[in-house]
């Protein structure tokens, strides 16, 4: 704000000089300090004008708050005592005065020595938890001195350390009436009950606060957010001159002051001129937050001195446990005030408290009507739009009439939409930006001094003066924003409102009291109205009402979501099945034809096995009488040449052409290659007859050691060595198995594919591996075979060759999975084998490779076939 004028206009000329409501003295001059330097977040209504600069106030390392003290009011005793034994710890030095007894007679003296026993039993009950809760903590006290009978009314606070008893005189009253202050109580409580609005409220209060403490001026102050007090109710003596409407800056009551004007309700002062009574020993001071013998600053004293004022009463008036107001009672001479007239005034102002609210909520009941039947627009209007700007937009008249804005800006964190008059887009956007999200408090902020916060706003205060701003989300950021014109204002100052400073003897400068009270005018600029807190209370329902909406269409929109994607799922589900299911009957039709392909396989060698077993037998039995006849022949010949050892010309050439003597040495050798053939033919068709099993398709029991050997006889020509490489070494590892139920042929089958898969590896090891390391390495085929206890047997098939990463291994057994080059392998073989194991033998079968090492098929078949599953 601006100060355009200032008139200074002497109050009262040629009258007595006037008095200015009591406030009460600044001691602690941090939060001064602070005020200054740092601008508040919520700005004032009444604010110090922009132009002026103040000195920067110090304050004093061992300056004391405005509770603590080593001295009271010289109109009453105070004891400091020890809980548990009451003895006298600390004393006030006035004790002499009041009781004719000397201080430093009673420190260490029991309380005893003074009270009768019912005086210290009432005293002790005032100790009591439960009764400090509620308040009472009024005792009446007797004491007697050598002259006569004192009586006190007594006031007990407990400390965390000792108990606070102060003793002030009882008041002599004239009349029973004047000592009974029901009646004059019931009449006001009557008379606030009657008032129609705040105002009237306040003006019965100023004057029934009046006549009960007989003040000669009794005034009602209310604060500003900020704490600028304004006089807005009052009665006072006809000669007096008026204060009503008059403003008086924060800086008047400091911080500290404020907190103690919540902690204490209640603060008398009877007479600043009488000398203060000190409390002995001055080891410490005391805090005497709660004591109503306080005694007064020498601050506060010259503050009550320069203005004529004497005595005075100040009542804390509170609105939801915060400071709303005080009621000031000033007097132009002493007076003390007695506890049965500070309870009556306290009462009246707890009263007053409790209706306040009561009566604001009256006076603001239309325009919250008002205000909800907006809400309710606005409501309807988000919940049928896609977006909450849409509906805002569209209904711009009510949105800015919720909290009586002229203009306003949405920002939903990409754009900015204006409504209403409202500064141009780019100011908007720079109070965006210097919004933040620390600006606000509970996610609002407001001013209606805006151009203190943002000075370049100050060219545009026509349309925004004051700012409303309401963050809905940080993240990202989406605010609405209201605006307000300015409103020139005129304010009546009871002084200038400025700091007044010395310098004391240290150097500190410091505030010190007012010596003028001569009405101080302003004229305030770029100030708005102020916002008003249900208005504040609107910004945040719409707030909350826009969060639900978009939480509701959020909730909604996360419902089609989640049913489309659990479309998607089962969708993708059943895709998932059928796929599965092609692929099992894929995987089932080419089993089934390898099946096929086996079965006419074993059908064809048995059969070939069969037709190739009689020639077999046949051409052996004959071979050994062939063998006979040629050795018979032989011999006759051998005789022959004997007898006859000069054969004829034409003989003699005949065993030459034939070689005879070659002939009969290689004629019995060719005889015995003959028969190691046939015997290897035989050998050859009888492993291919128990290969095919035919006749075992059962499960039986059977020695798999027969079954392995005639697999390795089959395969006996791709163990032999190749001109690319050396041969296969097969290593036979067998244990003392017993007889194992199984299908023989489907075993044989196994054990087929597990070993060629193994010379197939050994093979393209060979070929990868340079000849000195394979011959010093050969590839080599482990056959182990081991029985466990009596319950399963173990065959492991284990080569040397190249090993396979623990991916591959993984996939190994999965059908048509193949690390083979195209067109030499199907993937099935493997797979069959895993599934002739598990599925029909009910046993495992592993797959254990180490890359560089070399692979391991591990088959676990129980020796007794048990068709429950196995679990691999």
């Amino acid at each position: 704000m601006t100060l355009v004028s200032a008139k200074v206009t002497p109050f009262g000329q040629g009258k007595k000089r006037l008095v200015r409501p009591q406030f009460f003295p600044i001691k602690n001059l941090q939060n001064v300090i602070s005020a200054m330097n740092t601008p508040p977040l919520r700005e004032p209504r009444f604010t110090l004008p922009l132009q002026r600069s103040f000195p920067k106030i110090m304050i004093g390392e061992n300056e004391d708050s405005s509770c603590i003290r080593d001295y009271i009011q010289s109109h009453g005793i105070l004891f400091v005592l020890e809980k548990d034994s009451l003895n006298i710890c600390r004393v006030s030095d006035n004790t002499l005065k009041l009781l004719g007894i000397d201080p430093y007679f009673l420190l260490g003296k029991n309380l005893r020595v003074l009270l009768e026993a019912n005086d210290i039993e009432a005293l002790e009950a005032c100790t009591d938890t439960e009764r400090i809760a509620r308040g009472a903590n009024h005792v009446p006290i007797c004491i007697q001195n050598q002259t006569q009978k004192l009586e006190f009314d007594g006031l007990v606070q407990c400390q965390e350390d000792c108990i606070i008893l102060e003793l002030e005189p009882k008041q002599n009253f004239k009349t029973a009436k004047d000592l009974d202050f029901y009646p004059l109580v019931r009449g006001s409580l009557a008379k606030f009950r009657k008032a129609e609005s705040v105002q009237e409220l306040c003006d019965f209060t100023a004057q029934e606060l009046r006549q009960i403490t007989e003040c000669d001026r009794a005034m009602v102050y209310q604060f500003d957010p900020d704490g600028n007090g304004r006089v807005i109710a009052e009665d006072k003596r006809e000669d007096l001159e008026p204060f009503l409407g008059l403003n008086y800056p924060a800086l008047d009551i400091p911080e500290a002051s404020r907190n103690l004007l919540l902690k204490n309700l209640f603060r008398s002062i009877c007479d600043i001129e009488a000398s203060p009574a000190y409390i002995i020993p001055h080891n410490q001071p005391l805090d005497l937050s709660l004591s109503v013998l306080r005694g007064v600053s020498p601050c506060h004293i010259e503050y009550l001195r320069n203005m004529g004022v004497r005595a005075s009463i100040g009542i804390s008036i509170l609105k939801n446990k915060k400071l709303w107001g005080l009621v000031v009672c000033h007097y132009i001479s002493s007076k003390y005030i007695s506890y049965q007239v500070r309870a009556a005034c306290e009462l009246l102002c707890q009263i007053v408290s409790s209706e306040l609210l009561t009566k604001e909520e009256n006076r603001d009941y239309q325009y919250r009507l008002e205000i909800s039947s907006i809400q309710s627009n606005l409501l309807e209007a988000m919940s049928n739009a896609e977006k909450f700007q849409d509906a805002l937009i569209e209904h711009k008249q009510d949105f800015l009439k919720l909290v009586s804005a002229g203009g306003a800006a949405i920002y939903s964190g990409r754009e900015i939409v204006l409504l209403g008059q409202t500064p141009p887009r780019e100011i908007v956007q720079k109070l965006l930006k210097r919004l933040g999200d620390k600006s606000f408090q509970q996610n609002i902020f407001y001013t209606d001094c805006l151009a203190r916060w943002e000075p370049a706003i100050a060219a545009y205060k026509d349309v925004a003066s004051g700012m409303l701003a309401v963050a809905i989300s940080p993240q990202p950021k989406k605010y609405l924003l209201w605006f307000r014109p300015e409103i020139v204002q005129t304010v009546r100052w009871a002084g200038d409102p400025s700091p007044q400073t010395q310098v004391g003897s240290d150097g500190i400068v410091g505030l010190c009291p007012r010596k003028s009270f001569e009405m101080w005018k302003e004229t305030v600029r770029l100030t708005s109205l102020s916002w008003q807190q249900y208005e504040i209370d609107a910004a945040l329902e719409l707030r909350k009402a826009i969060i639900n909406v978009v939480l509701r269409q959020a909730d909604e929109l996360a419902e089609l979501n989640m049913a489309l994607r659990q479309s998607e799922a089962r969708q993708r589900e059943k895709a998932k099945e059928l796929k599965s299911t092609l692929c099992e009957l894929k995987q089932t039709q080419t089993q089934l034809i390898h099946n096929e392909k086996m079965s006419s396989l074993g059908q064809l060698v048995a059969g070939v096995a069969h037709e190739l077993n009689n020639p077999i037998n046949f051409i052996g039995g004959n071979l050994r009488y062939a063998q006979e006849y040629a050795n018979n022949l032989l011999s006759l010949v051998e005789l022959y040449s004997q007898y006859y050892p000069s054969p004829p010309i034409e003989i003699e050439s005949k065993i030459e052409a034939v070689e005879f003597d070659f002939l009969r040495e290689d004629f019995p050798k060719l005889m015995s290659s003959m028969k190691l053939g046939a015997e290897r033919i035989s050998k050859l068709v009888s492993s291919l007859r128990n290969f095919s099993r035919l006749d075992e398709s059962d499960m039986k029991p059977v020695d798999i050691h027969e079954g392995i050997d005639n697999t390795l006889v089959i395969l006996n020509n791709r163990f032999k060595a190749k001109p690319d490489r050396p041969n296969i070494q097969i290593v036979k590892e067998y244990g003392n198995l017993p007889l194992v139920e199984c299908h023989a042929s489907q075993l044989n089958q196994v054990f087929m594919n597990l070993i060629a898969n193994g010379v197939d590896a050994l093979e393209e090891r060979d070929l990868a591996l340079p000849m000195e390391e394979v011959a010093a390495n050969p590839s080599t085929i482990t056959i182990r075979t081991e029985s466990i206890g009596e319950s399963e047997v173990i065959i492991s098939i284990i080569d040397n060759a190249l090993g396979m990463p623990e991916e591959v291994a993984a996939r190994i057994f999965d059908p048509f999975f193949t690390t083979k080059p195209i067109g030499k392998g199907t993937g099935l073989g493997l797979a069959i084998s895993h599934q002739i194991v598990v599925e029909k033998h009910k046993g495992k079968l592993h797959c254990i490779s180490t890359p560089g090492v070399g692979t391991e098929f591990r088959i676990e078949i129980p020796l007794k076939f048990n068709p429950a599953p196995s679990v691999e």
